[in-house]
């Protein structure tokens, strides 16, 4: 293996690596750790600077993740743009918790779906479509919309 060969595997390896590290962020934030704790432990000057890496991180995890798309599917770009339009949507709605008993559970399926594989995508749209089928009166025009454009895109053939 030559020193260009090894230099090409640098990009694919820091992708892997900060992929982890916004893992393990998401997990101590999830456990209970402060902002604070995690700069610390990043061996950053403040919360803030946690704070700003881990919103780095998570666009850079994104626009990997929109390159992939586009070579996986053109109606996986669309299906993952009318998911995150859903996401915003439900983020959105203060009384999302009440609007229904499966609300919580769409919510978080949601933000799964968001930064899901090509490969899972679909499948998590889906439940998230058929869980919303029958109260889809009940939800507020602009989830409403967002809903409609959900059942469009996974219409779409793949």
């Amino acid at each position: 293996m030559t020193d260009l060969d090894r230099l090409a595997e640098l990009g694919p390896a820091r992708a892997r690596l900060d992929e982890r590290e916004l893992d393990l962020i998401d997990r101590a934030r999830q456990g209970g750790a402060t902002w604070a704790q995690i700069a610390g432990a990043l061996g950053l000057a403040s919360r803030q600077a946690a704070e700003q890496r881990r919103q780095r991180l998570l666009t850079a995890a994104r626009a990997r993740r929109a390159h992939e798309d586009l070579r996986y599917a053109p109606s996986i770009v669309i299906l993952r743009q009318a998911v995150s339009e859903l996401h915003r949507a439900i983020a959105a709605d203060r009384r999302w918790g009440q609007r229904f008993a499966r609300a919580a559970l769409v919510r978080d399926t949601v933000a799964i779906a968001v930064d899901a594989a090509p490969s899972g995508l679909y499948a998590l749209a889906r439940q998230v479509a058929d869980d919303l089928a029958a109260g889809r009166t009940r939800l507020p025009g602009h989830v409403r919309l967002a809903v409609e454009k959900l059942t469009e895109s996974l219409s779409m053939p793949r």
